[in-house]
Parts: structure tokens; sequence; C-alpha cells
């Protein structure tokens, strides 16, 4: 079965900025591997992954708020399935819920509470361990000062920091293994549940 790569960045990403540029390569690289894209379903990082993945024909899950709707937010254009739930934090655990790995790129507090949530679920065997790639500089520096933690050693088995799109594709796919690329598996909304 296809694998679902929930992707975590900032919002506020513009299509100027290295980040949007960046996070279209991953979108696109992750579609080219064979991997099915999960994303916030908004704007910045979550239209450019989306954006890179259905350049390659491959359908986009976009995961929406109710919440942000009634900010005036809308869905970006390249997303071809759409969950939607109430609340910021339902859309969070969709997210974290959804995925078999996870790639954040870029950093903000959203992505940052986005990896958190993960990481820490998946340290309290909440969750089943899954991949969580890190891609960037900003991401090193943060984590080495969490996994220098006396208390917190061990506990980052699952986290892979790297510095481009392609060696995320290279974690993913020495984790997950190689993907067949399989037509997209059907993801109802919640209105169709």
């Amino acid at each position: 079965m296809k694998k679902l790569i929930t992707v975590f960045g900032p919002s506020g990403a513009h299509r100027s900025d290295p980040v949007y540029s960046e996070a279209e390569i991953l979108g696109a690289s992750l579609a080219d591997a064979g991997y099915s894209v999960v994303c916030g379903g908004y704007d910045g990082v979550m239209e450019a992954v989306a954006r890179g993945a259905s350049s390659r024909g491959s359908g986009v899950v976009g995961v929406t708020a109710d919440v942000y709707l009634g900010r005036g937010r809308t869905p970006n254009e390249f997303i071809t399935r759409e969950v939607k739930v109430k609340s910021a934090v339902d859309r969070l655990m969709e997210l974290v819920d959804l995925a078999d790995a996870y790639v954040a790129i870029g950093i903000s507090p959203g992505t940052l509470l986005e990896v958190a949530t993960a990481w820490d679920m998946m340290s309290k065997n909440f969750l089943e361990t899954k991949p969580l790639v890190l891609i960037g500089d900003e991401w090193r520096a943060l984590c080495d000062v969490l996994l220098t933690q006396e208390w917190y050693l061990g506990k980052s088995k699952f986290v892979n920091i790297v510095d481009t799109p392609e060696e995320a594709i290279d974690r993913l796919n020495d984790r997950l293994g190689l993907q067949d690329n399989l037509p997209d598996i059907p993801v109802l909304s919640q209105a169709e549940n």
C-alpha cells in the first residue's frame, strides 16, 4: 500500500522564499519516489509541497479545519482530497494519525508544535514509531539542545536531521523501503465518513 508522508512547514513562507522552493522540490521528490503527500492544505510550505507533488501527477491530501475557514483561510488549489475537521487540535491530530512518516521543512512556532507533538507521542509510545525527518540546520541547532539532555538520551531513534529534500527521500526509503508507484489510496473526508 502506498505510504502517506505528512509534511510540516511554515504557512508564512512566500513563493520567493528559499524554503518554498525547497518544499516544492520535496513534494515532487516524494511523488517521484512513490509516496503520497499529506499536508495542512493551506498556504506557504503546505502549498509548495502540494504544488510539487501535483506537478508529478500525485494526489495530495489536505487536512483543513473549520476554525481556519472562519478566519478567511481557504485550501490551496493543489490538494486533491480534503479531510475536514472542526478545530486546530483535531487538524494536528489528523496530520499525525494519517502519516506513515513525517518530514518537516522550515521552522515556525506551528511547525515546531507539529514536530514536537509527533515526536513526543512516539517517545511516550502513544504512537507507533515512524520516521521523523527534519530538513535544515535550524532543526539541527534545536535538536542539539534537546538531544543532549541526560533525561532524553536514547529517545531520538526515529529522528533524522538532513540538509536537502533528496536526503530526506533517502532516509524515508531506508526506513520504509522503496515504494511501488501504485495508484493513490482513497482518503475520505470527515464529511464522507
